[in-house]
């Protein structure tokens, strides 16, 4: 998930055009409704009137049709530059003039206004880049606080050094509070990612409960059919074996009836098998891949004392019917061969890949055997499955040694495949 976690990308521009609008009708406000404490004083309303300007031209900018589109990534970067630096050079030239007209400066009621007009750019930049970014555009604002206030006034009286001290304190603290921003958007982009991948999981694990569920249904199904269509047609067909049997010779067109009527019954018996077998569910079917292999994994375990261990991809890619079916039936005879065969204590079934690739390994700790000799004896069927392999377009190596366990190795690559 790259994208920002701030609502969305449209969002904290709407909010920042928002605050810029207000920033900048406010500053208006106060000229146009002077206070009695700066109406004598023109210094002070030059200074609005440059606030103001500068965030209306802010709102303005942000306000622009197609202009986000158009600059893309360079979008917000020149407003929160401006955002922050010009409110600095404001303050600090209104400094310079009061202190040349021989005024006093009030750093304290500044310091709040401009820490105020920085903490939104601030937020913004803070949530919306990495963390080398937010620090890289602190310490560059660290540095230019205090450069804007020697170069503008070029001189460093008591009261400067009081501005250039409030200038620090308020750097520190923009700082801190951007670096727990920071943290913040991060801790929230995890437990989201998390959240995400556990609504995945919970859908994959729902999706499977379901296909489960019909899969014991349809399993059932076939099941009662079996027990009563099936073994229906069967007597059937016994009955008119025996009832020809009574009849023959004595009425010739009953029997070529009876012959008939055997005759559709099987077919019928037949098709009925088909059926059935189509509608008993496949555990890929039902469970896909990994789950499938899990279900035999455990399976096996039940059946034998055996400790089968699985590695499994959570979320199988977009691999082939066929190859999937065969993948199964490598890792299905491997483990039975583990169980008649190998006398082990312990077996790891292990799949991994993606779209192109796909390696299922399948390794026990049991008695193994003289790999030279398989090719000529076929044992173990590891003929068949060398055979299945080479028809899915992917390499089955065996590796195993007396007394040591065997090591059954299935790869695949999508460019060697074919179609697969």
């Amino acid at each position: 998930m790259k994208k920002s976690t701030f609502q969305s990308d449209g969002e904290h521009i709407r909010i920042f055009r928002y605050f810029s609008g207000g920033v900048a009708l406010v500053f208006l406000l106060m000229q146009l409704i002077p206070s009695p404490l700066d109406s004598s004083n023109p210094i002070y309303r030059k200074s609005m009137t440059l606030f103001s300007i500068t965030y209306g031209a802010i709102f303005i900018y942000l306000l622009i049709p197609g202009l986000r589109k158009l600059m893309h990534k360079y979008y917000l970067p020149p407003v929160l530059i401006a955002a922050s630096i010009i409110p600095i050079a404001i303050i600090n030239a209104k400094y310079k003039a009061l202190l040349d007209a021989g005024s006093s400066i009030n750093t304290l009621d500044d310091t709040m206004t401009v820490t105020i007009l920085l903490l939104f750019p601030l937020i913004i930049t803070a949530w919306q880049y990495s963390f080398p970014i937010v620090f890289l555009f602190f310490v560059v604002l660290g540095f230019m606080d205090p450069l804007i206030i020697i170069l503008v006034n070029k001189s460093f009286t008591p009261a400067i050094y009081g501005a250039f001290n409030a200038s620090l304190v308020r750097i520190l603290a923009l700082g801190a509070v951007g670096f727990m921003i920071t943290m913040l958007r991060d801790q929230q982009r995890i437990e989201r990612a998390a959240l995400e991948d556990a609504n995945r999981k919970l859908e994959e694990y729902a999706l499977a409960s379901e296909r489960l569920a019909a899969s014991r249904e349809r399993n059932r199904i076939a099941r009662e059919l079996h027990d009563t269509l099936a073994h229906t047609l069967s007597g059937l067909a016994i009955q008119l074996e025996a009832a020809k049997t009574i009849v023959h010779g004595d009425n010739p067109q009953l029997v070529e009836m009876m012959d008939k009527a055997k005759i559709t019954i099987r077919e019928g018996l037949g098709e009925t098998r088909r059926t059935l077998k189509a509608l008993r569910a496949s555990p890929l079917d039902d469970l896909g891949l990994s789950l499938a292999l899990q279900r035999l994994a455990d399976d096996v375990a039940d059946r034998d004392t055996i400790v089968v261990t699985t590695e499994l991809i959570e979320e199988n890619p977009d691999w082939s019917e066929n190859l999937e079916e065969g993948v199964y039936r490598i890792a299905q005879e491997s483990l039975e061969n583990i169980i008649r065969h190998a006398a082990a204590s312990n077996a790891l079934l292990k799949l991994e890949g993606n779209h192109n690739s796909l390696k299922l390994t399948i390794t026990d700790n049991g008695r193994g055997f003289e790999t030279k000799t398989y090719h000529e004896d076929g044992r173990y069927g590891l003929r068949g499955m060398k055979e299945r392999s080479i028809g899915l377009g992917g390499d089955l190596s065996i590796n195993s040694r007396t007394g040591i366990g065997t090591t059954i190795t299935f790869t695949w690559e999508a460019h060697h495949a074919g179609s697969d």
